[in-house]
């Protein structure tokens, strides 16, 4: 009797990572191969996903990509070919260090437009990262700006800022390639500059810039106006806004209480800083009072310019809001994924390795089969469980 030829049980399901991709992995065709000639003896294909498996399941560096394709080999050439083995850590290393790291970035844009197509009426947090494993000869080290959904708990896109310039000009780049229509994007002090403000105006979302000492004498300006009873009071009588929204939290060992000021009052502001903040429509003061369990207190107080009407709950939402980003991305990132520790001074290696991590853990955070478990815990899982990897990346059920 002659075999049966359409008997598939020993072929791999089609994932080619250049075209055909299983959901999950679309994002990858994005990226170019930068190899040529003999240095192309393994499948690019395989060794990005590899790659992204091996982080998911908790490796860290290059040598921890080969370590974990060794123990892993019977199940990734379930889904890929390996036809001259494993590739060594500097396979791994030199193919990262020569990767465009837009194509990384756009990977990243790709995942996010499929699970998070409309960020209107959302908190996007910007802020910057040195990545302190890159540090090169001359001290220089790789500063990444990156955008993070709030609600979403999810990496939107990174840029790399320049070594000759600094975050200030890399914030309206990375805005260019993000549709935050309808978003409130934040940032730290660093971003309080009018340009900023008028880049995210001109993406058609609002700002809430922290203010500090960077901006001459308006910091001082606003926070003397808070502090001036009546200053407020004043306003009220001429029909301002000013509205005031007090939170009160307890757990974690500590008792915190906020309390947030804001109006649109702006009439006392130079006539100059109006026209020079476009779309500025309030000031915010919040108020912080946390007591410690020891029985130390640290209190606070930081002052913001917003382009959105003066409501104190809202802006008390988004300023604390904004700080996931170092809780929730920024820490995860250099705690559970030791991305402060992982060395990378080879070409764009640190840039682009710190992309894959973004999208690692992305990919953890929309994870629905253990929605409860904590980050560290989901890679533990993935490293022990091949299916749970398998739900983790979204690969097709066999």
């Amino acid at each position: 009797m002659a075999p049966d030829t359409n008997d598939s049980t020993d072929q791999k399901p089609e994932i080619d990572l250049r075209g055909g991709l299983p959901e999950g992995l679309e994002m990858f065709a994005v990226i170019e191969d930068p190899r040529s000639g003999n240095a192309t003896r393994h499948p690019f294909g395989s060794i990005l996903f590899i790659a992204l498996s091996a982080v998911l399941c908790g490796m860290d560096t290059c040598e921890d990509f080969v370590r974990f394709a060794k123990a892993r080999r019977e199940w990734l050439e379930k889904w890929i070919d390996l036809p001259d083995g494993i590739p060594c850590g500097n396979t791994f290393l030199r193919v990262f260090a020569a990767i465009d790291p837009q194509c990384f970035v756009q990977c990243i844009a790709e995942f996010v437009a499929a699970v998070c197509p409309d960020l209107s009426g959302q908190l996007v947090a910007l802020d910057g990262k040195t990545l302190r494993g890159s540090r090169k000869a001359d001290e220089s080290t790789v500063q990444i700006v990156s955008a993070w959904a709030c609600h979403n708990g999810l990496t939107l896109a990174q840029r790399a800022v320049d070594c000759k310039s600094n975050e200030i000009t890399a914030v309206p780049k990375l805005l260019r390639h993000l549709n935050v229509k309808g978003a409130v994007v934040s940032l730290d002090a660093m971003g309080a500059q009018r340009k900023i403000a008028i880049a995210i105006l001109h993406a058609g979302a609002d700002y809430l810039l922290a203010l500090k000492g960077n901006q001459g004498t308006l910091h001082d300006e606003v926070r003397a106006f808070f502090g001036d009873p009546d200053s407020l009071a004043y306003a009220r009588r001429k029909g301002s806004v000013v509205d005031v929204r007090e939170q009160h939290d307890k757990g974690h060992g500590r008792v915190e209480k906020r309390v947030c000021t804001v109006t649109d009052h702006l009439d006392w502001l130079p006539a100059k800083v109006r026209r020079e903040w476009l779309g500025l429509r309030s000031i915010v003061r919040v108020e912080s009072r946390a007591e410690l369990g020891d029985g130390r207190v640290r209190e606070d107080t930081r002052y913001y310019l917003s382009s959105l009407p003066p409501e104190a709950a809202r802006h008390l939402e988004l300023t604390r809001a904004h700080w996931s980003i170092e809780n929730s991305c920024h820490w995860v990132l250099d705690v559970v994924f030791g991305e402060d520790q992982a060395r990378a001074r080879c070409g764009d290696a640190a840039q682009n390795l710190s992309c894959l991590r973004r999208i690692a853990l992305n990919m953890l955070k929309r994870d629905a089969v253990r929605p409860k478990e904590p980050i560290r815990g989901k890679r533990i899982y993935a490293a022990l469980d091949p299916a749970y990897l398998e739900a983790i990346i979204g690969l097709p059920q066999m």
